[in-house]
């Protein structure tokens, strides 16, 4: 081996390296960002928000208590068993609950706008179900909410997507909470792999794509 060649080849190492020490840190973080609070959140008064909210709220809390198994497996009918779920089914059963069904209505714009979505053969049993067809839809029918760590920005019952990878694709979603952590941080729910639905302090723990808030509705700007 000559020594241009023994040179590139440590170059080469020292890069790879590199990037095995990178994803070994995302991996990790990917592993314990989401984990359930380990303590109460502090919890803000129901009074101050609306019946859209309060229904949102009032079911992902059920979630909390009864969907304890993750599994993408795809389901006839579209809807799986009730303790079963992804993360996408965090948001559809929590606006379900508020009156909005997203299941019907992303795939009704699937078919009307399949261009929008990149899709050649739409399926009701899936579609509505992934991360990365909730996003068309909800840019073109939700209010798009700037990203900043400002928690004022934040209301219950927000919709978050987040790029847990880094490589500039969303993969996750969750819906905001009505806690608070310790540092004023509202709390999210969300449904993480191998995990049950639960309320976790993870908003800022990876990139976020803009949080959105649903479709007005009768001139309010309900979440």
């Amino acid at each position: 081996m000559s020594r241009i060649q023994r040179k590139f080849l440590v170059i080469a190492l020292i890069m790879l390296s590199g990037g095995v020490v990178l994803l070994t840190e995302r991996a990790v973080a990917r592993l314990t960002a989401f984990h359930p609070l380990e303590r109460p959140p502090q919890v803000s008064a129901l009074q101050n928000l609306t019946d859209f909210q309060k229904a949102i709220l009032q079911d992902l809390e059920r979630q909390t208590r009864e969907v304890k198994q993750y599994n993408s497996a795809y389901f006839h009918g579209g809807d799986p068993p009730a303790s079963i779920g992804v993360c996408t089914d965090v948001v559809l059963r929590s606006y379900r609950k508020a009156g909005v069904d997203l299941y019907k209505d992303v795939n009704i714009d699937i078919r009307k706008h399949p261009t929008r979505y990149h899709i050649s053969k739409p399926d009701y049993g899936i579609d509505h179900r992934r991360c990365k067809n909730l996003v068309p839809y909800c840019k073109a029918h939700a209010t798009s909410l700037p990203v900043t760590n400002e928690n004022a920005d934040w209301k219950a019952g927000d919709i978050v997507f987040w790029d847990t990878y880094g490589n500039g694709n969303v993969d996750h979603v969750g819906v905001i909470a009505n806690g608070k952590t310790a540092d004023g941080t509202p709390t999210v729910v969300h449904h993480w792999p191998n995990r049950p639905v639960a309320e976790a302090d993870c908003l800022y723990r990876f990139h976020r794509w803009k949080p959105l808030a649903t479709e007005k509705r009768d001139g309010k700007r309900n979440r």
